[in-house]
Order: structure tokens, then C-alpha cells, then sequence
């Protein structure tokens, strides 16, 4: 009978102990709930404020939750739309098939992206169409698998697209019209001045005896005249046929320069020239176009130089993340900076004619040249001082080169 007493205090701490096991275990299990209900808010809260339509279904394709953006773009109220198939949202004329899509896609769910390339539509409760970009990712729940479809609206990309590919082909049609008329007008003109060049030379040798040194000048100016109008011409056909037929190759520059020098072997050996580079690096570009960019700049080192003073040009390069840096110095008579823009602009000489050879065209040439190569030339002088012409050559221009291919095709293909 003794033992009783103790028996009851040890039941009573056991049940004790179960009851803290048990008010921890609920406490556990309710904070847990707290927790996922708090997460559920979270989620749908962000699901809510988010800019996409996001579309949440079941593996039978039945809708569970929309935000607001939905009813936006697809004109439906969550009502109407929640418990729905999710086929409703699909175009009439792919409802058949889109079953055994999301069928294959529940098969082996992860997460992808549509539309990038291709056209998708989706259809608003008007039974109007437009074009979407989708991305579903699964969600695991533990007893099942529902599926989050985000979608994006992409009718005013598409519109600025479409407006841009136009935009485009009417560049080209007026690009090619530009060099046909440029091709047209370069020929008719020459014409008319061989004509007048030639009638200065019959004259000349028919009647030079008769006529006065005053008659004589004016036709003496007449010939120089059409002969540099022939030459601008000519420098204006050139110009607009730059680049035209140019080629992309991967190229050593160290034999651009060597061959450059010895095609200006003559004017560098008249004029005492020096010419100095380093090691040059090997990169995409337009081969003779580029060679191009380095005779200009190495002929007008020479040609503007300071009297009584050897030419010394020095060239050379360096690497940066998305580009390389071209450096051409001299120790020329130098240009003043109010000039730097003009010089690159076609048939701009900042010297009286006669003064020094040539058209103004070779430095135009130079920047229309860097620009094909998504670059930039620029100069650094001052009078008296030298120059240095800086140039730059994208990396990527051989990305850029296929996506130009690529976008002309499409063009031609459209048109």
C-alpha cells in the first residue's frame, strides 16, 4: 500500500512530460503554419504587383490563381477565369492541339521560355489576338505539381519592330537609289567636261597662234577648272562606293602596315620619312578598308609636314575589353582645335588650294571607313605641335557583321 503514493507521482510527472511533448509539437506545427502562411501571402502578394500576367494551373490544366495583370491584358475578371481550363487563353485555331502540349510538358516539367524567334498569341475575351512571350516554370507542392505561366504582351515591341524593319528597307531602297543616282550623275557630268577639255585642246592647237596671252589664261584657267571638277567626281563616286563590296577577314595588321609603307615607298623615301611600329595585333576587320585608314593617315603625316623637318610617324596599338585603339603620330605643323570636326567632313581642307595636295576626301574617307568597323576616329594637336589620329576597332564586329546578314535576308525575304 506504500508504493501507491509514489506510482500516482510518477503517472502524473509521465503525463506531465506527454503534455510538454505535445504543446511543443503544436506549438511547432502552428508556427510552421504561420509560416507557410505567411510565405503563401508573401508569394501572392509579389504574384499581385508583378508587371507580367501570371497564370497558376493544376495538372489537369485548370486555372487556381491569376493576378491583376491577367485580367488587364486578357480582359477577363479572376472570376470568370479561375477554375477555368487554361485553354481558354490559347488561340481557336491551337485549343486542339494545346491538351497534348501541356500533357508532354507535365511529363517531364522544368523550367522554359517561349516566343524568342517564333510567333505566340494569346486571345482575350473579345476573341481578339496578339502576340506573347511565355515562360512556365513547374512548382512542386508536395502531393502535386501546378504549373506558373508567366506571359508578357508584346504588341508594341512587335509594332516598333515592324516599324524599324520598314524603316530599314527604306533605307536601303534609298541607299541604292543614292548610289545609282550618284553612279548616273558621276558619268553624265563627265562627259560634258571632256567635252569642254577637249575643245580648250582643239582650240589651243588650232588657233594658239592667233590668240592673246589674256585668251590664252582664261582657257589655261577653263582646263584646271573642269580637271578638278572631273577629279571631285571622280572622288564622289569613290566616296559613295566605300565599303560597298568590303569583306570580312581575320588579319595580321603587322602585314596591312608593311604593305601600306611599301605601296608609299616613293613619297616616304622623297620626303625623308621615317615610319615606326611596333607589334600590331592580329583581329577582325575589312582588310582593304583598313589598309585604306592607315595610308590616309601615314600620306597626310607626310604631306602636312613641317619645312625643313624629316616626317617621323609613329603607329602603334592597344587592347581594351571591347575594343582596339590605333594610334598614328607625327611631328607635323599640327591643326587647330576648332578644325577637329571639320576635317572629317568630305571635300573640308583647311588650307588655301594649291597650298597642298589633294580633295579633302581622304580623312572622310577614314571616318566612314571606322565607322563600318563600330568604331570612332577622333584628333588630338595643336599648331605647330604634331597630331595624333586615334581610331578604334570593335571586337564584335564580326557579331555585328551576321546580324546584319541575318536582318537582310529577313528584309529580302519580306520584301
Amino acid at each position: 500500500m506504500g508504493l501507491k503514493p509514489s506510482l500516482a507521482i510518477t503517472s502524473i510527472g509521465f503525463i506531465l512530460i506527454c503534455f510538454g511533448f505535445i504543446y511543443k509539437a503544436a506549438n511547432a506545427i502552428n508556427q510552421s503554419e504561420r509560416k507557410q502562411k505567411l510565405a503563401e501571402v508573401h508569394f501572392k502578394s509579389v504574384i499581385e504587383s508583378a508587371p507580367n500576367a501570371f497564370i497558376i494551373s493544376d495538372e489537369t490544366g485548370t486555372i487556381t490563381l491569376v493576378n491583376k495583370q491577367t485580367e488587364i491584358i486578357f480582359g477577363y475578371t479572376k472570376e470568370e477565369l479561375i477554375g477555368q481550363k487554361i485553354d481558354l487563353l490559347v488561340p481557336t485555331k491551337f485549343r486542339h492541339g494545346h491538351p497534348k502540349n501541356r500533357n508532354s510538358y507535365h511529363a517531364a516539367p522544368k523550367a522554359r521560355y517561349f516566343g524568342a524567334g517564333r510567333d505566340l498569341h494569346g486571345m482575350r475575351k473579345d476573341g481578339t489576338e496578339f502576340p506573347v512571350e511565355i515562360g512556365l516554370n513547374p512548382l512542386n507542392t508536395g502531393d502535386s505539381t501546378l504549373i506558373l505561366a508567366s506571359v508578357i504582351d508584346i504588341t508594341k515591341r512587335k509594332e516598333q519592330e515592324a516599324t524599324i524593319n520598314q524603316q530599314v528597307l527604306e533605307l536601303q531602297n534609298k541607299n541604292e537609289e543614292l548610289e545609282q543616282f550618284n553612279y548616273i550623275a558621276s558619268h553624265d557630268l563627265q562627259e560634258p567636261l571632256r567635252t569642254v577639255s577637249n575643245f580648250i585642246q582643239i582650240i589651243e592647237e588650232d588657233y594658239g597662234k592667233e590668240l592673246n596671252p589674256e585668251i590664252k589664261l582664261y582657257l589655261e584657267h577653263i582646263n584646271l577648272a573642269t580637271g578638278r571638277m572631273s577629279m571631285l567626281v571622280r572622288s564622289l563616286l569613290d566616296f559613295a562606293r566605300l565599303g560597298k563590296n568590303r569583306q570580312l577577314v581575320y588579319i595580321d595588321c603587322n602585314d596591312v602596315l608593311k604593305d601600306v609603307v611599301s605601296d608609299l615607298n616613293g613619297l616616304i623615301s622623297a620626303s625623308g620619312a621615317e615610319v615606326r611600329y611596333g607589334i600590331m595585333p592580329h583581329l577582325y576587320a575589312y582588310r582593304l578598308e583598313l589598309r585604306l585608314v592607315f595610308q590616309n593617315l601615314i600620306n597626310n603625316a607626310i604631306k602636312f609636314r613641317k619645312n625643313d623637318v624629316a616626317p617621323i610617324i609613329k603607329i602603334h596599338c592597344h587592347e581594351e575589353k571591347d575594343y582596339y585603339e590605333f594610334w598614328v603620330s607625327d611631328n607635323g605643323i599640327g591643326i587647330n582645335p576648332r578644325y577637329f570636326e571639320r576635317i572629317f567632313q568630305i571635300f573640308k581642307s583647311l588650307h588655301k588650294d594649291g597650298e597642298f595636295e589633294g580633295y579633302g576626301i581622304g580623312l572622310a574617307h577614314c571616318y566612314k571607313i571606322v565607322g563600318l568597323h563600330m568604331g570612332k576616329i577622333w584628333v588630338e594637336s595643336e599648331p605647330g605641335e604634331g597630331s595624333i589620329f586615334k581610331f578604334t576597332i570593335s571586337k564584335f564586329i564580326a557579331n555585328n557583321e551576321q546580324r546584319s546578314d541575318e536582318q537582310a535576308d529577313k528584309l529580302h525575304n519580306a520584301g
